[in-house]
């Protein structure tokens, strides 16, 4: 029996222009980079604009960026800002290739938008995926021509159950 969150939970892997395919997973590190950038990981959902009249592509960046850190391949670089009251804002992750520094975003072909959708959100559905309770609540994701998504479920106190004793800890290096 399964207990507590799966932190190697793949669900998808992205085909990057270089004809490269690898796997997301949305590990504790991929979720935390996730909540830097956002706010928290219910905010991914709001942060693509679904009007087709906002960002859609820079934000589907950032999401499939959190899942290949790690194994991907990836490394994120942080951009924050401190304002002058000394409060830090994370305004950008640039995500780049660990064995040749290339940018991702430069590795993502627009025309895979739904295949990426498809793997991000199967990814971290898996990563997110209630332990023993059914009632969790779920965050619905909208791309721009693609429509609704699978809906992703949304961390809180009752869906994000302790990690399993089995968990060996890696370094952030965040």
């Amino acid at each position: 029996m399964t207990t507590g969150l799966d932190l190697l939970a793949e669900g998808g892997s992205v085909t990057l222009t270089d004809g490269t395919q690898t796997p997301l997973r949305y590990s504790f590190r991929a979720l935390a980079l996730l909540e830097a950038r956002f706010g928290s990981v219910a905010a991914v959902q709001t942060a693509i604009d679904s009007t087709g009249e906002g960002a859609a592509f820079g934000p589907l960046a950032q999401i499939i960026g959190a899942g290949l850190v790690g194994p991907g391949g990836f490394e994120p670089h942080i951009r924050e800002h401190v304002d002058v009251n000394g409060k830090r804002t994370v305004s950008d992750i640039v995500y780049r290739r660990r064995q040749d520094g290339t940018d991702l975003m430069d590795l993502l072909d627009p025309g895979r938008l739904s295949d990426y959708t498809n793997a991000f959100t199967a990814a971290l559905s898996k990563a997110l995926e209630s332990r023993g309770n059914d009632a969790a609540p779920a965050v619905t994701t909208v791309v721009p021509g693609l429509g609704t998504q699978t809906p992703i479920p949304s961390p809180s106190s009752s869906t994000s159950p302790s990690v399993p004793s089995t968990f060996q800890s890696a370094s952030s290096g965040i």
